[in-house]
Parts: C-alpha cells; structure tokens; sequence
C-alpha cells in the first residue's frame, strides 16, 4: 500500500522549491561587486589635473557636477614628500563650486589634491588628481607619473576621472565601505522591511479592519483581538526602526569619515544638523519615537492614540526619499521626495497590511468557533482585496515616476547599472504580482473553509517572501547611481580630459573617483 499524501504536499514543495531558486538567485546577484561609479564628481578645477604652476600658489579651485554638503566634504593638499599642508577649510565660491584659499605654497614637486564629498543623498564620492610646481627658473619639473615624482603612498598622475581604486591611504578619510557596500545595502534592506511592515499596520488597521467591521458585528473578539495584537507588533516595529536608525548612523559615518572617527562625535554633528541626509534621519527616529509613544497611549484612548502613532508613521515615510535619489533630483527634489514618501507608503499598505493579515488576522479569525472559522477567513481576505489594489496602484504609479525622473529613456534599462538593477527589481515584482492575481482568480474563490483558509496562508507567505527579495533589490537601487547620473558624469569626464595636458607619459591608472 503506498503512503497517503497529505493534499497540497507538492504544491508546496514547489513553492518552496520556487522561493529557494529566487533567494539563492538574489543573494549571489547582492555578492557580486557593482561596477563603481558615482552620483556627481570633480567637474574641473584650477589648478587643472596635470598643470605645471609657474608660480606661487595660493588658491584651488574645485569645480563639482552636483552641490556638495559641506559636513560631508574634505579637501587635502599634500606636497612633494607626501605631507599634509594646512590649506584651511574649503568655502563655497558659488552653488557647485569650492575654493581653498592658504597663504602660499612654491616648493618645486608634484602636488596631490585628495578630496572627499557627497550630495545631498549622503552617497559618499571622494577622488584626487596631481599638478605640478615648476622649480626657480623654469627647469623641467619631473612629469606627473614617473617614479621619483611622489614618494609612496601617493602614485602621481594627472586624473581618471571614472577609474575606481581602494587605495584607503591616499583618502582623507573614509575606505572601501560605502553606500553601495553589501553591508550598507544589507543595513537599508532591514529598514525597509521593518518600514514596509511598520506603515501595513495602520493600513490594517484603518482599511482592512474598517472593511471588516461593515462585515461583521462592531463587537467581534476577531476585531477587538486583532487590533491589540497589530498594536504590539507595530510598537516592536518601532523600536527596530529607531535602533536601525543608530545603525544606519554609524554606517554613514563608516563611509564619510573612516573606522578611526566612526564614533566621533564632532564629525557627527554637523553631519546629522546640517545635511538633507540628517534631516531625513532624525524623521526616522524621532518618528519611529512617536509611532511608539501613540501605541502605548492607545490602550488606554485607541482612537487618539492611533492618530498619533499614524503622524509619526507619515513621517518617516518621508526618511527614504531624503537619503536617496528624490534628495538629489535638480530643480524639482521635493516633489520627488514626496512621490517616493507614496511610493513607501504603497508599499507598506500593500505588502505590509498583506503581512498583518497572515501573523495577526488569521490567527484571530482562528480563535473563533470552528464554523465561524473559515467565513472569518474569507471575510478576512475580502476586506483586503480593495487595501491591496489601493496601495498596488500608488506603488505602481509613483514607481513609474521614478524611473521616468531616473532613467529618462527607454535604452537606459539595459544601457546602465541602475536601468539593469531596476529589471531585476521588476522581474521579481511580477511574481510578486502574478501570486497576488493566483491568490485573487483561483484561491479567493474557494474561501469560505478551512481548506481555503490554509490555502490562501501559504500562497500569501509566498508573495511575502518575494516581496523581501524585492526589498533586498530596492536596498541596492537606491544607492545605484541613475541613468541621468551616469549621463552626467560622462559629460565630466569629457570636460576633465580636456584639462589634461596632451600626450605624455603621465600615468592616468592611479587615481579617480571612488563611491
């Protein structure tokens, strides 16, 4: 006699099977390094990469693609030996232009310029380039790029412009870990699941349950039990949020200042008071801090205190877009922060409200009478039906914005890392979709048991699983420099090749940019 099997044993095996290719798939694509390149640069600068200066110097120009923060910038001028020079702090001499001004400098060698920026997104840029000093009467100066022209660690050369390196010793500060580390992509990948899963908890509360009570009496246990359950899940969603915040604090320091002044206080400050990155932090956190004071307050007035905590759920819906591409879209950044503040939103009372159906409405239509079990269950899926075509539109509208404002151009989806990452996002989104039209034409239907009611738990556990992947491709897309980025640093590029001097054994493979 051959083994029963349990019904639907090989339908889940195939989820399974489905979920396990897709997070192995993913989780090699995160592994493998992303060509480096980077939101803005250096533009130009006098003196220009290469120069010879045929007198005393007093000032140096730096000439950005794209406005630097000011907490976030740092300029060194290192001379022939490879000491540092006291030039003073860089000074705005215009909207994308810095000057260092310094009583003087005239020693014959080869100079270095290593700078360190970031816009107001918070992604980190940093490069450098050499000039020269002619000697007392205009001997010939040894050419950026021999040998005896800088002592290590600073090999010379003019500039490559988009030649990435990992040399820590020739940056002010900062290393190899930056916003597009995996570590950094993994860090964003936990506050977005934790954000997602923070904003479904009101969408539960005020759509799915206000659906459910026109369904069922005002009274119900399921009611009054799922909405303290979602409470508790949503205050420990809080706190995740505000220590995640921490976390991602230190990260941004790791990449803007080193590991010797991760923890520096001074450097700090400016960085959070003074940045458009730090506004969109302390959104987080002290949100995060309000969403939390409300729940508590509302068990004691559940309505007031679910306003509150909905005041500081908006707001940081609003962190993302402060710390990503809207921040940094010339002439309209607002209205770009405030579609991507929809779009987070969408996602939340997609995804997340979807979550708290599976952990917290489930569970509580399953502590009802058996017969009433299974009705509770459909009632339960009906209601968020509409929640979900809602909030799907909103992410699907405000997603469709973005990529308009990021990519420009249809050939940009497989002509740039951002266009490519971003197919990679919407392939994993049609699963995401596709389950949620399975569960909507052939599971919905059958509800009204409990069979369906087990059913339509695994099916929605999948989507949710699909859905953390394309968070995880999201943490990676919002650091990736957009089509619109690429096509301006291309441009700079042309304008810094053209500085440099023509053909001469100046090496051009030792210094850049680096993200």
């Amino acid at each position: 006699m051959s083994p029963s099997r349990r019904p639907g044993s090989s339908a889940s095996r195939a989820v399974r099977f489905q979920l396990s290719a897709l997070l192995v798939a993913v989780a090699g694509w995160l592994a493998t390094p992303a060509n480096a390149s980077a939101h803005g640069g250096l533009k130009s600068s006098d003196p220009a990469p290469g120069d010879t200066v045929r007198s005393v110097l007093t000032r140096i120009r730096l000439d950005f693609s794209e406005a630097p923060e000011m907490a976030f910038t740092s300029v060194q001028l290192r001379g022939p030996s490879g000491s540092l020079i006291d030039t003073g702090k860089p000074v705005f001499s215009g909207p994308l232009t810095l000057v260092l001004s310094f009583p003087g400098v005239s020693a014959p060698g080869t100079y270095t310029v290593i700078w360190r920026t970031a816009g107001k997104d918070g992604h980190p840029v940093r490069g450098r380039f050499t000039f020269a000093i002619a000697p007392r009467g205009d001997a010939p100066v040894p050419a950026a790029g021999t040998t005896d022209a800088v002592p290590a660690p600073f090999p010379t050369a003019g500039m490559a412009p988009m030649e990435m390196h990992h040399d820590s010793s020739a940056l002010p500060s900062g290393g190899p870990f930056d916003a597009q580390s995996t570590g950094y992509a993994v860090i964003r990948w936990f506050q977005f699941a934790t954000l997602v899963s923070l904003l479904g908890a009101f969408a539960f509360q005020y759509l799915v349950l206000g659906f459910l009570r026109r369904k069922q009496h005002p009274d119900s246990p399921m009611l009054a039990v799922a909405r303290r359950r979602a409470a508790e899940i949503a205050q420990w969603a809080a706190v995740a949020l505000a220590l995640l915040a921490v976390v991602r604090l230190l990260a941004q320091s790791l990449a803007m200042h080193g590991g010797a002044d991760v923890m520096n206080l001074r450097m700090m400050g400016p960085m959070i008071g003074q940045t458009t990155w730090g506004a969109g932090w302390l959104l987080q956190l002290f949100g995060s801090a309000l969403v939390f004071a409300g729940l508590r307050f509302a068990s004691r007035n559940s309505r007031r205190g679910w306003a509150i905590a909905a005041a500081g759920a908006l707001a940081v819906a609003f962190s993302p877009g402060l710390s990503g591409h809207a921040a940094s879209t010339p002439n309209i950044s607002g209205l770009a922060v405030a579609a991507d503040a929809l779009h987070v939103i969408g996602a939340g009372g997609w995804l997340g409200s979807l979550l708290f159906v599976v952990i917290v409405g489930v569970p509580a239509a399953l502590k009802l009478e058996s017969e009433q079990q299974g009705p509770a269950v459909a009632d339960l899926f009906n209601s968020f039906s509409p929640t979900a075509l809602l909030f799907a539109g909103i992410t699907a509208t405000t997603g469709v914005f973005a990529a308009w404002l990021h990519l420009r151009s249809v050939t940009a989806l497989w002509q740039t890392d951002y266009g490519a990452t971003l197919l990679v996002k919407l392939t994993i989104l049609s699963v995401v979709a596709g389950t949620g039209a399975y569960n909507w034409l052939r599971v919905k239907p059958a509800l009204g048991k409990l069979e369906g009611a087990a059913r339509i738990r695994r099916s929605a556990t999948f989507e949710l699983a699909v859905g953390l992947l394309v968070l995880a491709v999201t943490a990676v897309l919002v650091a990736t420099p957009t089509a619109v980025d690429e096509e301006m640093m291309r441009g700079t590029d042309a304008s810094i090749e053209a500085q440099l001097p023509g053909p001469s054994p100046v090496d051009t493979t030792a210094a850049g940019i680096e993200r």
